[in-house]
């Protein structure tokens, strides 16, 4: 991996204090499986930083679900493995109401303060 991959697209400090890490070689693969985030990094930051839903799967990856309100679905899920104090953003797509409640009603449901 060269150090482009690793220059960093976008950082901020998310709903628990953790530095949440967008790193170029990840935005680039979200774009190419997800074309229609192509202007929305900030839109996954702020999703990020104030989630309205924090869910845990099995591995304990994170799943941030925000409500998107005049947007191009109902929901933005953004993806993050944590490592240490950092998270590192895996994937993030739009989901409507019915998968989201497909597909997170098995997970566990972290309590946002």
């Amino acid at each position: 991996m060269s150090s482009e991959d690793d220059r960093i697209e976008g950082t901020i400090s998310p709903f628990d204090e953790t530095l949440f890490i967008i790193t170029r070689r990840r935005w680039q693969h979200i774009l190419d499986r997800h074309p229609e985030l192509h202007d929305m990094l900030q839109v996954v930051l702020s999703a990020a930083s104030a989630p309205d839903e924090v869910f845990t799967d099995p591995r304990g990856i994170l799943h941030l679900v925000k409500k998107l309100e005049g947007m191009a679905s109902d929901f933005l899920a953004v993806i993050a493995r944590q490592s240490n104090s950092k998270a590192y953003l895996v994937t993030a797509f739009y989901m409507n109401t019915k998968r989201k409640e497909r597909g997170h009603w098995k997970f566990k449901k972290l309590t946002l303060s």
